[in-house]
């Protein structure tokens, strides 16, 4: 029976970040790479929205960017769903971060100057996953448009 149990625990710790100060931008990234890829056309303009947010918000010079983007294309990729991603971080961000992180995945919906349904709908997925109330979904929104 404690084997089993370890190897139940042993699956569900697998992809926890271990003291990995690069885990929680990393995922955030992950996150905006899905929104910047959610509908189609405008993947460059959304693109260089990720990779203002990421610069911006974690402070990373080129280098560290540019090797973070690619282990979130990476981690992505490999992942079954983004729930892995949004777990890390509703647990490891502030209610404000996180709110925070829900205006940057509308700025990169909004990049492109046109809002697919896709866009909409991820996003609001993902806010609900990030335990972002509506009221700070739809205030974060109107933000990030402009208004």
């Amino acid at each position: 029976m404690v084997d089993w149990f370890q190897n139940l625990k042993g699956i569900v710790t697998r992809h926890e970040p271990a003291d990995d100060p690069h885990a929680l931008p990393r995922a955030a990234a992950a996150l905006m790479l899905e929104m910047a890829v959610a509908d189609d056309g405008g993947e460059d303009a959304e693109l260089e929205v990720v990779h203002q947010a990421v610069r911006r918000t974690f402070g990373l010079d080129t280098g560290e960017l540019d090797e973070l983007l690619d282990q979130a294309h990476q981690a992505k990729r490999q992942s079954v769903s983004l729930y892995e991603f949004t777990r890390q971080l509703r647990t490891g961000l502030a209610p404000e971060q996180r709110a925070e992180l829900v205006e940057w995945l509308w700025r990169v919906a909004y990049a492109d100057t046109r809002l697919g349904m896709h866009e909409e709908h991820l996003v609001r997925r993902l806010a609900d996953l990030l335990a972002v109330p509506h009221q700070e979904f739809i205030r974060r929104k109107l933000l990030a448009r402009g208004g």
